[in-house]
């Protein structure tokens, strides 16, 4: 063995020893706490895009029912075009109406043909009735008879007037101008009353149905001066809701923005026990036809959030569909806050808090991930 060799080694059995002859007394290395930065939370007003999913719908969404029943003998549109207003959709088959209106037709001349005998004999009852030929009972039953016949003619026209409207049915029309959509009934198909052929929808304007909370319908409620109406709400002096709320824009589903601006039409009064959300709509123009009938989009709300609490989006945990915030306790622990209204900022920068932390609490802005209730930073 080589000498350089030996020498290693004892040099390392001398750092053993003195390591054991300090009495086993070891320096103690603590790692040092990690810093949390913190905030305490003050009321804030803030400008807020709110952001509502929509549906859309035409300004007129009429299903078509037919008002006889009957085969189809004729259908005369296709689904996903332009229809015009007055614009034949189907024909039923109008042979039993058109032999309806030709018996209704008949009756009434029967009807006034009687009613032309029962006023002959009238009048020449009365003349007789005059030189005392006839009594009393004999003149005022032949006045019966007249007035009796003239109620049958009257009853007569009534029920022409039904055959006829009832054959003026049998060509089902458009109620609107707009696009049509339906195809379940064809040529030989048998139709009721009870079931709509097809729908036409009127998109020269398009409305955005979307709900709010009860706290977002309280916020509007506050801010602009709303009150309950007949329709729902409604601004100051009956005003309409469009008068004194801003413009609303539409973020299609492609991301862009809808060109045309548009108003707040309603928001209702009555917040669903079920939901605890309120039904609004919006109102928007369609000169182009680019919206349609059953898009997914969302209505976008310029809001000013008053005395709203806000903190850095690092501050948040996300729980699935929840945030949670940690706030620290007088201890230096912090506990977990779960808190159901918080909305992003528009520049994705900061949460605005409207329920669940209270002006004055302090809570963790940055490594909020890395803690747990019961915690100590400080």
């Amino acid at each position: 063995m080589n000498k350089p060799y030996l020498l290693l080694c004892a040099a390392l059995l001398l750092a053993c020893s003195v390591m054991v002859s300090c009495g086993g007394s070891q320096t103690q290395f603590e790692m040092p706490t990690a810093k949390f930065e913190t905030k305490v939370l003050q009321p804030e007003s803030k400008t807020y895009n709110m952001t509502f999913p929509a549906t859309t719908c035409g300004i007129h969404e009429i299903k078509v029912y037919p008002q006889v029943e009957g085969l189809v003998t004729k259908k005369n549109y296709t689904p996903g075009t332009i229809v015009q207003k007055g614009q034949t959709l189907f024909v039923i088959d109008p042979t039993e109406y058109q032999l309806n209106v030709q018996s209704a037709e008949a009756n009434l001349m029967v009807a006034k043909a009687n009613l032309e005998t029962t006023r002959l004999q009238y009048e020449s009852n009365q003349k007789l009735y005059e030189k005392h030929i006839i009594s009393d009972y004999v003149l005022n039953t032949s006045l019966n008879d007249y007035n009796s016949a003239q109620a049958s003619v009257s009853q007569a026209q009534a029920q022409l007037n039904i055959a006829r409207t009832n054959l003026g049915y049998c060509t089902v029309t458009s109620p609107v101008t707009g696009f049509i959509a339906g195809n379940e009934y064809n040529v030989g198909d048998m139709v009721s009353r009870a079931m709509p052929v097809c729908t036409v929808s009127d998109i020269s304007k398009v409305k955005a149905n979307f709900s709010i909370t009860e706290t977002q319908l309280l916020s509007l409620v506050m801010e602009y001066h709303l009150t309950t109406g007949k329709n729902g709400m409604e601004g100051p002096n009956g005003s309409l809701i469009g008068d004194v709320m801003p413009k609303v824009k539409l973020k299609l589903k492609d991301g862009s923005i809808y060109q045309h601006d548009g108003n707040l039409t309603v928001i209702g009064a009555l917040v669903s026990q079920t939901t605890g959300t309120a039904s609004c709509e919006a109102e928007f123009p369609n000169p182009d036809g680019v919206l349609r009938s059953g898009l997914s989009a969302n209505i976008i709300i310029p809001f000013t959030l008053d005395s709203v609490l806000s903190v850095p989006q690092t501050a948040a945990v996300r729980l699935q569909d929840q945030m949670m915030f940690y706030r620290v306790k007088q201890d230096g622990t912090v506990e977990g806050i779960i808190c159901k209204e918080v909305y992003p900022s528009n520049d994705g920068t900061e949460y605005y808090i409207l329920e669940g932390l209270n002006a004055g609490d302090e809570v963790v802005t940055n490594g909020a991930g890395k803690l747990s209730n019961g915690a100590k930073i400080r």
